[in-house]
């Protein structure tokens, strides 16, 4: 059984839709299914607190209540004073439950803010405006993963670090650029270390790294659907030598948007009405292909996304002016008085357009002002197909000062916030609270 799901898995898509007699996409399905099942299986928390002596039984029975069995764990005595959970091979702290749970940007006020970083096994999203930070944070952190700071497998303890797979769809020059961004990160991190530890470091973040440039959505899809899972599943094949490259923990794009750009560009007249439907379709195909990534291995990913912004319309802005007159918002600066009440003629916005305001990161980009007010590209479709979005915004107290907001996220609460500043070399240098 097991040969034959090697030699399944060492199929090609094309040799698997010849020999099964299906479809590409079905191929990619059976595969991606196979692979899954494949996996080693993994312990929950739950596990690793509770035993039973009857693993045949199905959780939740009365049988298994009955005769169920707990650990002697001074885990679940003193749970918040050790911090420690108990399983029946090995203690598991949750500083390395967190470790494997989330990629951290290397900046710990803003992982904080962010409820532990950017999550594995989800897709998150970057959102914000030109200049915003959005790139830096993102550099930011793929020099942090790369290098594993803070972790067993650190590149400064003699680990080999982490693999990161870097998806830009702005050229060629921008991918150049990306590489020279990191070599300053890297330097500007480690600028304390000697001269032959930062040249390691450096050299293991090139390594650690892969690019790719994706310069329409055709050729997103193929690097989505080809190359990154084969690549995933090389490295971790090939985790256990010391001569190749860690396997992935961040795959990261930057962005989204250019991607659909080129198709409304090449429409034509007969295909504008069609075109929400299209749009819809991809984006959709797109968000399950990043899903797959994020869950698809034995060991979780973090997927992380780059969005842009665009102006808001007029009733959501009256919306919005309307609240920050309210006060609904609060104010957490001195600096940042609300604005008096405003009388609008513009007739209140339906229950969508109420609602919307909430994920579209409209709320969390107030600044208090009564104009510029921006919302998320891409629409209600995409943001139902992410799972957090992080929003980024220049603060009115300092004009080199950016300001990273939770719009949403399962595991952080909305509207927390932190401000941060950046570098000319691309370094976030610190964070405010």
């Amino acid at each position: 059984m097991s040969s034959s799901v090697e030699q399944l898995l060492s199929h090609s898509i094309q040799e698997l839709t010849r020999k099964l007699g299906v479809q590409e996409s079905y191929a990619i399905r059976i595969r991606n299914l196979v692979q899954r099942a494949a996996a080693p299986l993994m312990q929950c928390i739950y596990d690793q607190i509770y035993q039973t002596n009857t693993p045949s039984q199905v959780p939740g029975t009365p049988l298994q209540d009955e005769q169920a069995q707990f650990l002697d764990s001074p885990a679940l005595d003193s749970l918040q004073a050790s911090d420690v959970f108990r399983s029946s091979t090995s203690y598991v702290t949750l500083d390395q439950l967190k470790l494997k749970s989330f990629s951290s940007t290397g900046q710990p006020a803003l992982d904080e803010c962010m409820g532990g970083g950017f999550a594995k096994g989800m897709v998150s999203e970057l959102l914000g405006e030109s200049a915003s930070g959005k790139t830096q944070l993102l550099l930011s952190t793929t020099v942090s993963v790369a290098l594993a700071l803070n972790t067993p497998h650190s590149v400064l303890l003699g680990g080999k670090g982490e693999s990161v797979a870097l998806i830009t769809t702005q050229g060629r020059s921008a991918a150049r650029h990306m590489v020279h961004r990191l070599v300053e990160i890297t330097s500007a991190q480690l600028h304390d270390l000697p001269a032959d530890q930062l040249q390691n470091a450096i050299h293991a973040v090139l390594r650690n790294i892969s690019i790719a440039c994706a310069f329409s959505y055709e050729t997103a899809q193929h690097v989505l659907c080809y190359m990154l899972p084969a690549m995933i599943l090389r490295f971790l094949e090939q985790s256990h030598d010391q001569h190749t490259p860690p396997p992935i923990a961040l795959v990261a794009i930057d962005s989204i948007p250019p991607l659909l750009q080129h198709d409304m560009l090449q429409q034509d007249s007969e295909s504008i009405s069609i075109s929400p439907t299209a749009r819809a379709a991809k984006l959709h195909a797109l968000a399950e292909q990043l899903r797959d990534i994020a869950l698809g291995s034995a060991e979780k990913i973090a997927v992380v996304v780059v969005n842009h912004v665009s102006d808001a319309f007029d009733q959501d802005r009256a919306y919005v002016r309307q609240a920050i007159a309210k006060n609904l918002l609060g104010s957490e600066s001195p600096m940042e008085k609300p604005y008096p009440a405003i009388h609008t003629t513009h007739i209140l916005p339906l229950s969508y357009a109420t609602q919307a305001v909430h994920f579209s990161g409209l709320l969390s980009s107030v600044q208090h002002r009564d104009s510029h007010l921006k919302t998320a590209q891409l629409g209600l479709v995409w943001a139902n197909c992410i799972n957090a979005r992080f929003l980024l915004t220049h603060t009115l107290s300092h004009s080199k000062l950016r300001r990273l907001s939770v719009v949403f996220a399962p595991n952080a609460p909305a509207n927390r916030h932190v401000d941060f500043s950046i570098e000319s070399r691309g370094t976030i240098v610190h964070a405010i609270h």
